[in-house]
């Protein structure tokens, strides 16, 4: 619902993102922001793998903001094909970084914890896909990146109070990926005319 509300406010005052993140732009390659989030993400799956789920949690929330951040240093710039390629490729090693250490946590279900990998990067690959045969990207769906990272970290803080909230994010995740799958595969389906 949190994450709804959001949505609905950027799309309806996007100059409010870009005044958030106004002081945090500064003269710096974008790549490198984005190498950045990388190593932020292979933090958070450590610390979630050793499970210190606070230190997971700013991790993840630094991964999410970097990753937010050097689309807007990119865009104050030229935007290069060579960043687009990074920017993606490292999202999907930073979801895969992330969910290997949940997976690898011992009192986290790996079964459960693999499938929501999976998911998570299949809804990726039609958001690439549709990029390849439309040269837009989609992002459409109740289940982006930004949702996923706002519900694990929510359970990843809120743990300490109710020892499976985490397991269930997983669930929650697993299912409004799979929606946003088919989501996103139907549409991408009408939208390609022979």
């Amino acid at each position: 619902m949190v994450v709804i509300i959001l949505k609905q406010i950027e799309n309806r005052h996007p100059k409010i993102r870009r005044k958030l993140l106004a002081p945090f732009i500064i003269n710096i390659n974008p790549n490198k922001v984005t190498f950045i989030a990388l190593v932020c993400a292979f933090l958070s799956g450590y610390f979630f793998y050793t499970d210190y789920l606070v230190l997971a949690a700013i991790f993840l929330a630094l991964n999410g903001f970097l990753d937010v951040l050097d689309g807007e240093i990119a865009k104050k710039g030229k935007p290069t094909k060579r960043g687009d390629f990074l920017d993606h490729s490292f999202d999907r090693i930073s979801d895969t970084a992330i969910f290997v250490g949940l997976a690898y946590n011992p009192v986290m279900p790996t079964e459960l914890t693999l499938m929501t990998l999976i998911c998570v990067l299949l809804v990726s690959y039609l958001g690439t896909q549709a990029q390849a045969l439309t040269d837009k990207r989609m992002y459409g769906g109740v289940m982006g990146r930004a949702e996923r990272g706002i519900i694990l970290f929510a359970a990843a803080i809120t743990t300490y109070l109710f020892m499976e909230v985490l397991v269930y994010s997983l669930y929650l995740i697993v299912i409004l990926s799979v929606i946003t799958f088919l989501q996103r595969f139907y549409s991408l389906y009408r939208d390609l005319k022979d």
